[in-house]
């Protein structure tokens, strides 16, 4: 199974310098947030679809094309929850996709805040949340 990437070389421009934008605001204001995932190959988008993690197949998602990138809160630095997975094992991790504790929620909603200011479009606008997703609005334009 392929790794999530993390490097901005598969992005494309002007996405990717949207990106590098974003990451110097998130570091500017010290917000507790990291670069968790960029481009995704085909293989690793359908295993995301087949566990449930997304709702996209192979080219379906703006990560395909280099246009999508997830964040995630960096757990040493901000409040969490923790979460078991996998569930009924009694195996329990820090929560970096906590939207629930208020520290946790604060810092992803500026992160949104300041996505959507450089013109990005953040999934905690989505009827179904995806706050850690930023896209490159109106992405199929550029595919």
């Amino acid at each position: 199974m392929e790794a999530p990437r993390k490097d901005l070389d598969g992005l494309k421009p002007p996405f990717r310098q949207a990106i590098v934008w974003l990451i110097h605001l998130l570091e500017k204001e010290k917000l507790p947030i990291t670069i968790f995932e960029t481009y995704r190959g085909a293989v690793r988008q359908n295993y995301l679809k087949e566990s449930g993690s997304s709702r996209a197949g192979a080219a379906q998602s703006p990560h395909n094309f280099g246009l999508a990138a997830d964040f995630v809160l960096d757990v040493d630095k901000c409040p969490v929850t923790n979460r078991e997975w996998p569930a009924g094992t009694g195996n329990f991790y820090k929560d970096a996709w906590d939207y629930k504790t208020t520290e946790a929620k604060a810092a992803y909603d500026r992160f949104g805040e300041l996505a959507e200011s450089i013109g990005l479009e953040w999934g905690g606008r989505w009827r179904f949340l995806d706050v850690p997703h930023v896209q490159m609005s109106e992405w199929r334009k550029y595919i």
